[in-house]
C-alpha cells in the first residue's frame, strides 16, 4: 500500500492600512516557518492603496532576506504579485523584477487568478 498526502502552502498576504512592527514582522515569520520546516510554499501578496509600513521595514526585511535568502530561493516555488490597477502592473511586472525574485513571479489585477497561478505551480513542483 502506498498513500501520499500534499498540503498546498499558499500565503496569501494581504497588507492594509498602517502597517505595524509586529503585523510585518509576523508575515515574515509565517515565511520562515515554513522554510525551517523544509517545505514548499506558493506567496501571493497585495498592498492596498495608500498603506504605510513602518520606518524600519525595509532594514527587518533585508536583515531577515540575508538570513533565508538561500532557503527562500530554495522553497518558495512561485511568487504572485497583485497589483492594484494597470499601472501598478507595469510597475510591478518588469523583467528587473522577475529577475530580482528568482523565482517564477507572476503579477495580476485578479485575486482569482492569482491563487489559480499559485495552485498551478503547486502543481508543476508535485
Amino acid at each position: 500500500m502506498s498513500y501520499r498526502s500534499t498540503h498546498i502552502q499558499i500565503i496569501d498576504m494581504h497588507f492594509s492600512g498602517n502597517v505595524s512592527v509586529e503585523e510585518f514582522q509576523l508575515w515574515l515569520t509565517q515565511v520562515e516557518t515554513l522554510i525551517v520546516k523544509k517545505q514548499d510554499f506558493v506567496l501571493v501578496m497585495q498592498t492596498d492603496v495608500e498603506t504605510t509600513f513602518p520606518e524600519q521595514y525595509r532594514a527587518l526585511q533585508a536583515a531577515w532576506y540575508k538570513k533565508f535568502k538561500s532557503d527562500f530561493f530554495k522553497y518558495c516555488i512561485g511568487l504572485v504579485r497583485l497589483a492594484q490597477d494597470e499601472a501598478d502592473r507595469e510597475r510591478l511586472n518588469t523583467p528587473a523584477l522577475h529577475a530580482a525574485w528568482r523565482v517564477p513571479y507572476y503579477v495580476t489585477l485578479d485575486h482569482a487568478d492569482a491563487l489559480q497561478w499559485a495552485i498551478g505551480r503547486w502543481s508543476c513542483k508535485k
